[in-house]
């Protein structure tokens, strides 16, 4: 991802003089010579990993298209025209040669745009009787632009719209073209300049990427063994031979490649300035009708070159196995490209499943492999929406709570492991992390700001969201625990081991404990603060709304591990007017009670089985 900034410098020279002296363009006997707007980035104290001066101007294609109005604000759409879709060119070293370039940036004088209804592009002033103005802007970067239907060729170029103010809410411009051709393109939010000393500070536009970034990772945590020869299905029932990494959907074409945007500006005018998406840029996405879409995703081979791998099990063929742990996953792609992968943003989402063969092979030495087949887990739809200038790193974790089998003909599923860690989506702005256990249902949590790629996992304080893709959490599906172990156990605390203890291990108040061959005892304790939640709070969110979904929220004050244990249910047959008694569910995730005394024959479900994740909790 990158990120621009670039400022419009408002220079108005009124030393001694009050703005009432300026109004309107008609000047009193008192005023001095107004200064013209002009644009710039020169911000030395600016320390952030941003791209100014040349390096910003080269992303842009020394070009960006400013389009700015004044007026009272309420409704933008009725303020009048000041930069009607102005060029605005880089030249270097020209600052200051006139008063509208004061930063190596010129509208004056430049070649009209396509799509401007002016004569000419000529000097702007600051007008104090205007209540405030409004400047939104974009860059074609580095693509090659059209500006007419009949010019457009998908293969070459991208087609860019006029500015509608009278859409500016709904759809204030469109671009069309092919993922990589809309990568090149840069949009900016709205700012609005109030008529106070605020004229005379700098406006500062900041350029994103119209495209999105998405990496895929995996890492393990198996007892006892490494985990190599990962195979990637590209859906359901086909596994794929080409040694790439892949994510499907089921049924939702979310992996486009060509199509055309809508950049549109929802929350503008005075009235929305206390709200958090104010002036925001959203952008919405229409598939090319006849194609350009896919259910699948190939993100590459995977990069064994800097995982470290060595440290577990060395061949004498190199780095053949994944990371063990979230900051040393072994990523899919290419390692230039820090694995990302460009594509097209949807903020609608879809379900993406991952489905893997691996083999797992001892650490002691022994040469004993485990194949394990078919092995999946699902990144709900909430965490995969993906927006223009983020980067989506979904981290799956392997674990020994699989969903996998050993035996594709016999089964059953299991090892029993396979947990896997999906979501992170990092901007300048903020951090959205999930992490998704590969079971069957498969848990996601979520906390904001923490980064798993170098913290593993959570830290004390966060604020944790868990929720399953489909299911309605409550109180008495959904359990946290705490779980210690003494130094020296023979046993690890995995999802596998905790679930053992719950099941067999000696029961206290509140408490489970189970004493192994070492006479070192795992304590599992029921644990309080798991509430149940029907969003993810706006404080907590990654643009600052509140995102829908059913989940239980829980909040580590202290260091340790942590237990989320799901209950879900198992179908039995019942015959019409049988006596069910208390308990029973109509769907599997047991969250309809179905009446003591069945109206039908049918499928009825219990609470029987259960699903657990293992949450690590660390100092911030």
């Amino acid at each position: 991802m990158k990120r621009c900034l670039f400022f419009a410098t408002a220079l108005v020279a009124l030393a001694s003089c009050t703005s009432d002296d300026y109004l309107g363009g008609e000047q009193t006997s008192t005023q001095k010579e107004p200064e013209a707007i002009s644009f710039g980035f020169n911000v030395p104290s600016y320390t952030r990993a941003d791209h100014v001066d040349d390096d910003a101007a080269g992303l842009l294609g020394n070009n960006f298209v400013v389009y700015g109005v004044k007026g009272a604000g309420n409704p933008v759409s009725s303020d009048q025209v000041v930069f009607d879709q102005y060029n605005v060119n880089w030249v270097t070293n020209t600052a200051n040669t006139t008063t509208s370039n004061t930063d190596d940036w010129e509208y004056v004088g430049q070649t009209k745009h396509a799509h401007t209804t002016v004569a000419e592009q000529s000097i702007k002033y600051w007008d104090y009787s205007a209540a405030q103005y409004n400047f939104i802007a974009y860059s074609k970067g580095l693509a090659t632009a059209v500006y007419d239907n009949d010019d457009y060729n998908a293969a070459s170029n991208i087609l860019i719209s006029a500015i509608s103010k009278a859409n500016l809410t709904t759809a204030a411009y469109t671009v069309k073209g092919k993922a990589d051709n809309l990568a090149k393109f840069y949009i900016a939010d709205m700012v609005t300049k109030k008529n106070t000393s605020d004229y005379n500070n700098k406006v500062e536009l900041k350029f994103r990427s119209l495209s999105a970034k998405v990496r895929v990772g995996l890492y393990e945590t198996v007892p006892g063994y490494s985990v190599k020869d990962v195979v990637f299905y590209t859906a359901d029932g086909t596994a794929a031979d080409d040694g790439k990494a892949y994510l499907y959907t089921t049924g939702s074409d979310v992996f486009n490649a060509e199509g055309t945007y809508t950049v549109y500006y929802p929350t503008i005018g005075t009235t929305n300035e206390s709200k958090t998406d104010f002036n925001k840029a959203h952008v919405s996405f229409a598939a090319k009708p006849e194609g350009g879409t896919a259910t699948v995703k190939d993100f590459g081979a995977l990069d064994l070159t800097n995982t470290g791998a060595e440290k577990f099990v060395a061949e004498a063929t190199g780095k053949v196995y994944l990371g063990r742990a979230s900051n040393e996953a072994t990523y899919a792609g290419d390692n230039a490209t820090k694995h990302y992968t460009t594509v097209i943003p949807n903020e609608t989402g879809a379900v993406l499943n991952l489905k893997v063969n691996y083999k797992l092979l001892s650490t002691d030495g022994s040469g004993e492999v485990i194949n394990v087949t078919g092995a999946t887990a699902q990144v709900p739809a909430v965490y995969a929406t993906w927006k223009s200038g983020y980067a989506y790193t979904y981290l799956f974790k392997i674990s020994q709570n699989t969903n996998g089998l050993t035996n594709p003909s016999l089964g059953p599923a299991g090892l029993y492991p396979i947990t896997f860690d999906a979501v992170v989506v990092e901007t300048e702005d903020g951090v959205q992390e999930t992490i998704t256990t590969v079971a069957d249902p498969s848990i996601t949590t979520y906390a904001k700001g923490v980064v798993v790629t170098v913290k593993d996992e959570y830290t004390t304080g966060s604020n944790i969201y868990a929720m399953v893709n489909g299911a309605t959490l409550s109180a008495e599906n959904t359990k946290l625990y705490t779980v210690t172990l003494a130094d020296g156990a023979a046993q690890t605390i995995n999802e596998a081991s905790v679930a053992n203890a719950l099941a067999n291990g000696t029961p206290g108040t509140g408490t489970w404990t189970v004493t192994d061959a070492n006479g070192k005892a795992m304590t599992v304790t029921t644990a309080a603060g798991l509430s149940i939640v029907d969003e993810i709070a706006s404080t907590d969110s990654p643009n600052g709304n509140a995102i829908p979904v059913s989940a239980a929220k829980f909040i580590p004050a202290a260091v340790g591990t942590y237990v989320l244990e799901y209950l879900y249910g198992k179908g039995y047959e019942k015959t019409v007017g049988a006596t069910l008694g208390s308990g029973w569910y109509t769907d599997i995730y047991c969250t309809e009670a179905a009446p003591d005394i069945a109206a039908s024959a049918g499928t009825y479900y219990k609470r029987e089985n259960k699903t657990y994740k293992i949450v690590k909790v660390v100092a911030p």
